[in-house]
């Protein structure tokens, strides 16, 4: 395989799908974008409409071996598109912030490759997944690949990294990313004349409390590993001046880096909801949403992404501690073996989730050659 060929042809793609970009759960575009690329490779079967808009695609070998996926990421951010580029995004504040448009790219470049050397055996299976930045798509690609009867040895992702050298591959044992959930808490009381509070049922104590003391829970009990709850939104009653309100809601992030401290963390949140809800007479209702599971490598995993890189003359470095940010990519360890590993995108590179961050090119062609890496570290290909 010419590299620098597949290369420009791998780049006009990135830009048309940064052009395109969509948020979770509307990647319609996108996914038929991702197929139209696909096709040219003949893989030997494409599934389309894959809990939600997602894409699989086979590569069949000749003969029995693994089975190994390749996963990656369609939606984009919330995000308008404040800089110049020949490709900019079409979509109204909607813009490829995070360089999914650029992980979609290096897992293409795998079809390309396998067409012009083919699986010597196993299969090889390309997943495109929406909904990762809602944390809600690798929930049910992992159903969907159950009733599809898609049974995989490894999945294996990866993370464009700001303020890491470009093309370095980096990953750690153990966990890669943290574990975070949204937790959403209601509050009802009884809403009552400005001039006789009494005579109603106020949250507002309450939601003082809950506030104050959820942002020093991590340091009041003992986690194994950093933990946090970070107040995110508040709302109150409505603006009327002679009301006092009789409904409270508060949102609140809770992430650690083990999913037993996050286990501990959702317990000793909700106790301390409902303490002060009863103190005040309030009713309440918990709900959660945008829930991640910590990404975690095993170190068997870790020591399949070292040789992988070494095969292909890649710079590889285990990573000190792991990100705060969440990935949706750990649903998937309840059902497979998985790895998970990030590539540098530049020491000035703008950092994931900035309005001036655009995926660098020029490292396309690492991530591919990662994928091949593992590729021929199971034998797959020559």
């Amino acid at each position: 395989m010419d590299l620098k060929l597949d290369i420009e042809e791998l780049i006009e793609l990135r830009h048309r799908l940064h052009a395109n970009a969509e948020v979770s759960n509307q990647e319609e575009k996108t996914a038929k974008i991702i197929v139209e690329f696909l096709e040219q490779f003949e893989p030997h079967q494409i599934w389309v409409n894959v809990g939600g808009h997602g894409v699989i695609a086979q590569f069949k070998g000749t003969k029995e071996g693994e089975n190994i996926g390749f996963r990656a990421d369609l939606d984009a951010l919330h995000i308008a598109e404040t800089i110049d580029l020949e490709y900019a995004s079409k979509t109204p504040h909607t813009a490829h912030k995070c360089g999914h448009d650029g992980h979609m790219t290096m897992v293409s470049g795998i079809a390309a490759y396998l067409q012009q050397n083919p699986l010597d055996k196993g299969n090889v299976y390309l997943v495109f997944q929406p909904a990762e930045e809602t944390g809600e798509g690798a929930e049910r690609i992992n159903r969907s690949l159950k009733e599809l009867d898609i049974k995989l040895d490894y999945l294996f992702g990866l993370h464009n990294l700001p303020d890491f050298p470009k093309g370095k591959i980096l990953t750690k044992k153990g966990t890669f990313a943290a574990a975070s959930r949204g937790m959403v808490i209601k509050l009802f009381g009884k809403t009552s004349h400005a001039a006789e509070p009494e005579y109603g049922i106020s949250p507002v104590i309450a939601m003082a409390k809950i506030t104050t003391e959820m942002s020093r829970i991590h340091r009041t009990l003992d986690f194994s590993d950093l933990t946090l709850a970070t107040v995110i939104h508040s709302e109150l009653g409505e603006i009327a001046f002679g009301t006092s309100p009789g409904y409270g809601e508060v949102r609140i992030t809770l992430r650690a880096m083990k999913d037993e401290d996050m286990s501990i963390l959702i317990d000793e949140a909700e106790n301390l909801v409902h303490k002060y809800c009863e103190d005040d007479g309030l009713g309440c209702e918990i709900s959660y949403t945008e829930v991640f599971p910590s990404t975690i490598n095993s170190d068997e995993a870790y020591g399949i992404m070292q040789e992988a890189a070494a095969l292909m003359d890649l710079e590889f470095k285990q990573l000190e501690t792991p990100f705060k940010w969440s990935e949706d990519f750990g649903q998937y360890k309840l059902q497979y073996k998985t790895g998970f590993f990030g590539i540098g995108s530049g020491m000035d590179c703008p950092h994931l989730h900035d309005e001036f961050y655009d995926f660098p090119d020029e490292i396309i062609g690492d991530g591919v050659k990662m994928y091949i890496g593992l590729l021929r570290y199971f034998g797959l290909v020559a």
